[in-house]
């Protein structure tokens, strides 16, 4: 035999191999044990419908999502993982520290939308048509799904303001129509909450939530221009943010 004539296969990146199954199944698992233990003990009702509406299909779709992810790009999954910034420099620390006063407004603003319709299901406050909680339940599950297809289509997809070694820009897929499409799924996973949960006051922190998140992409893109090649040139084919044609 002539070992020198044989193609012998690259060994695969670890960041490249599937994460065990079983691991991700738990992350849908973990997300109904901690929503469920947030919202059912305030709403004081375990039999609240719209609660276990939003729970059980958030977390199927989640399941779903992170099942297929997995598969075909597992490196987004250990990426949004990570929670220590490592590719920073001078020229993009500034705009990326801006996470310590950001996060906190998104994470008020997100669970805000849980907490508080939890709370007037307890106290009786008015709530929305059925009609407009099936479609909030609906538009928040399209976002949830969209961001998955995001997550795909994107391995550099981090939780945090980084660069990662190695980064390279991606402008194909949503990412061709819009340059946040991360933060774009985000806004229709993270607003109709309220709604589909039966609650208008709960619209209150959502709009925070998604304010915070049109923020924090100004310091992304500062962050981005002053540590990625061809980002610029990136802002200019692709002109929108968020919303193609609008934003």
């Amino acid at each position: 035999m002539n070992v020198d004539n044989e193609t012998v296969p690259a060994e695969q990146d670890p960041m490249d191999k599937p994460l065990p199954l079983g691991f991700i199944l738990l992350i849908p698992v973990w997300a109904v044990i901690i929503v469920s233990l947030l919202i059912f003990p305030i709403a004081g009702d375990w039999r609240w419908w719209e609660g276990w509406a939003f729970v059980l299909s958030f977390a199927v779709n989640m399941g779903i999502g992170y099942a297929v992810i997995n598969q075909r790009n597992p490196r987004v999954i250990r990426n949004r993982a990570k929670t220590k910034k490592q590719g920073l420099t001078a020229m993009t620390k500034k705009s990326a520290s801006s996470d310590w006063f950001i996060m906190p407004f998104l994470a008020i603003g997100f669970y805000g939308a849980l907490l508080i319709p939890a709370l007037g299901h307890r106290h009786g406050w008015p709530s929305v048509p059925v009609s407009l909680e099936i479609i909030g339940l609906i538009l928040s599950n399209v976002g949830t799904a969209i961001m998955s297809i995001a997550m795909l289509q994107n391995s550099y997809a981090s939780k945090i303001l980084d660069i990662n070694e190695g980064q390279r820009l991606i402008d194909t897929g949503l990412y061709a129509h819009v340059r946040h499409p991360l933060y774009a799924s985000a806004i229709p996973m993270i607003l109709p909450v309220p709604l589909a949960l039966g609650s208008w006051w709960g619209l209150i922190p959502a709009v925070v939530a998604v304010l915070s998140l049109v923020v924090r992409i100004e310091f992304e893109e500062k962050m981005l221009v002053a540590g990625m090649d061809g980002y610029e040139d990136y802002q200019r084919r692709v002109k929108h943010k968020l919303i193609p044609g609008i934003y």
